[in-house]
Order: structure tokens, then C-alpha cells, then sequence
């Protein structure tokens, strides 16, 4: 009789009355591939040159990958061995090349390995996927100055950068959801605040910007334009006399009488306006510094 083997990972299954004296065989080749897929490591070189893995290296849990890219390569699973790998990618020349990992399906999705991480992947038998990321909508503040090629790389990017533009809602169809809308947000040159939640501390009138609504954006470097008023609201100044001059009885020689009377010296109102006009930038930003792009996790 025929052997069968198990659908995931090619576990043979002896039919009855084969293997007679003679189990030992199946068994130990069970236990040998089970060891691989629980806790084998298997070292690859990566250079230039593009692979079909091989049974040695497709059944081990981790694949790591050394040496220096001089080029984009991609590394072929089979559709054969279904499982979840561990994918460490320690090589140097990342900034300018990936490592693809595929499966032989025709139009199987292909992913990338992030540089200098060890993450978990999953060979589904026809696509390559990521076991785990950030959660869907979560933001990535990414250091380089745009997205990486890791990320652009795959056949559905898991992140997406928010720069304002539009999304497919057929390709990311719980972003879309999660966001109500296809835009994404934009948060080029742009702090991110949380929601005010109905507390008030970010108002349209005093920010620009409405904190209850998400997304909603604003600001401006600029110093608005604005006008200062002082008024003033006048004086009187008034001098009372009510003595005669030197002291003297009124009238006497060699003096001058003046009447006690009460006389106005100056009276005026008047009005300042100071009108200034805001042009040009402000330095009215909080101590910052610019640290790359930001991305949402989309897929």
C-alpha cells in the first residue's frame, strides 16, 4: 500500500500493514521535522542571487539571512509546506535592496523583510503575509525621510503614507472603515493631537482647529494679523486761587488783588490708536525637531 502525508507540513501517515518491522522510518523522519518547524535555525547567505529554498532550509522555524545585498533578491517558499516562519534579516546593503519572500503560487502576494528584525510571516500555501505588525490603524513615526522599501515592496504595503491622498477601499477595506473615508489623513509639517473628546482643550476659536472632530486640521506658522487699541480717555487740569497776591489785603498799595476763583489752566480729550499688523513668520512653535514621515498601518 501507499503512504499518505499530512496537508500542512508532509507528515507521512504509513497505510495499514505497510511499514512492518520497520516503523522506526516514518517516525523518526515525524520527529526530525518537527524538531526543524518548533526550533531549527537555519543560517542563508543573500547577496545577488534570487532562490528556491530548499527542504534543509523550508522546514526549519527561522531563516536568517546574512551577508551583503548588492541586489533585490527573493526568497521562494513552497506552496507544499504550509507553516509560520521566524524571518531575520541581518544584511548590510538594506538601504538601497530588499529581500522578497514569495511562494511558487502564480499571483501568490509577496512580502519584504524588514531590515535588522526578526519577525514572524506566514506561508499560507499560496500567499506570503506578516503574523504581526503594529494593529490595523495604528501610526508608525517612521525616521527615514519616506517609506521604505521593505514596505513599498510588497504586493499590498502594510503601511501607507499619510500625506493627504487617497486609499483603495477595495485593497484596504478595514482602514477604510476604521477611518469613515478613503483620505488619508495628512500630517506633513504637522504635530498629531488627540481627539478633545468633548473637554474643550483644542476649540476652533482659540486653536483654529476643532478638536472634536477627527482629523480635522489647521494652524499656521504665521503671525495672524491683528490690531492693538489704546484710548485714552482725556484730562482737566484745574487750579484753584484763593488768596491775594503776596498775602495782601485786597486793594492795598504796591499789591495786586486777585479774586478767589477757581480757574481752568487746560482741558483737552484726546485719543491714541496703535494699529500693528502681523506679517511674516513667528517663532511661536514649542521646542521641536523634524524626525521623518509618518505612516498608518493599513494592511
Amino acid at each position: 500500500m501507499v503512504s499518505t502525508f499530512t496537508p500542512n507540513v508532509q507528515f507521512e501517515e504509513p497505510a495499514r500493514g505497510d511499514q512492518n518491522n520497520a516503523w522506526a522510518t516514518p517516525v523518526n523522519a515525524i520527529m526530525t521535522t518537527l524538531d526543524l518547524s518548533w526550533g531549527g535555525i537555519t543560517s542563508i547567505t543573500a547577496s545577488s542571487s534570487s532562490r528556491v529554498l530548499s527542504t534543509a532550509q523550508f522546514q526549519n522555524k527561522t531563516l536568517s539571512f546574512s551577508s551583503t545585498l548588492t541586489a533585490n533578491i527573493t526568497i521562494t517558499f513552497p506552496t507544499s509546506f504550509i507553516k509560520s516562519y521566524e524571518i531575520q534579516n541581518l544584511c548590510t546593503g538594506t538601504s538601497a535592496f530588499t529581500i522578497t519572500l514569495a511562494t511558487t503560487a502564480a499571483g501568490g502576494q509577496v512580502i519584504c523583510a524588514p531590515p535588522g528584525e526578526t519577525i514572524g510571516v506566514i506561508n499560507n500555501g499560496s500567499n506570503m503575509s506578516y503574523l504581526a505588525l503594529h494593529h490595523l490603524g495604528d501610526y508608525w513615526d517612521h525616521a527615514g525621510s519616506s517609506v521604505p522599501n521593505w514596505v513599498s515592496g510588497c504586493t499590498v504595503p502594510p503601511y501607507i503614507n499619510c500625506d493627504g491622498t487617497a486609499f483603495s477601499s477595495a485593497t484596504y477595506p478595514q482602514l477604510a472603515i476604521m477611518l469613515g473615508t478613503t483620505t488619508l489623513p495628512d500630517s506633513r509639517g504637522r504635530g498629531r493631537w488627540t481627539l478633545s473628546q468633548g473637554v474643550g482643550r483644542i476649540s476652533t476659536a482659540g486653536s483654529g482647529v476643532d478638536g472634536n472632530t477627527k482629523y480635522a486640521a489647521g494652524g499656521n506658522e504665521s503671525m495672524q494679523s491683528h490690531n492693538h487699541g489704546i484710548s485714552d480717555p482725556g484730562h482737566t487740569h484745574s487750579h484753584n486761587l484763593n488768596q491775594n497776591n503776596n498775602g495782601a489785603s485786597p486793594n492795598t498799595t504796591g499789591n495786586v488783588a486777585v479774586p478767589t476763583a477757581a480757574a481752568t489752566i487746560n482741558s483737552a480729550v484726546t485719543g491714541i490708536s496703535i494699529n500693528n499688523t502681523g506679517t511674516g513668520a513667528s517663532q511661536n512653535m514649542s521646542p521641536a525637531y523634524i524626525g521623518g514621515v509618518t505612516m498608518i498601518r493599513a494592511a
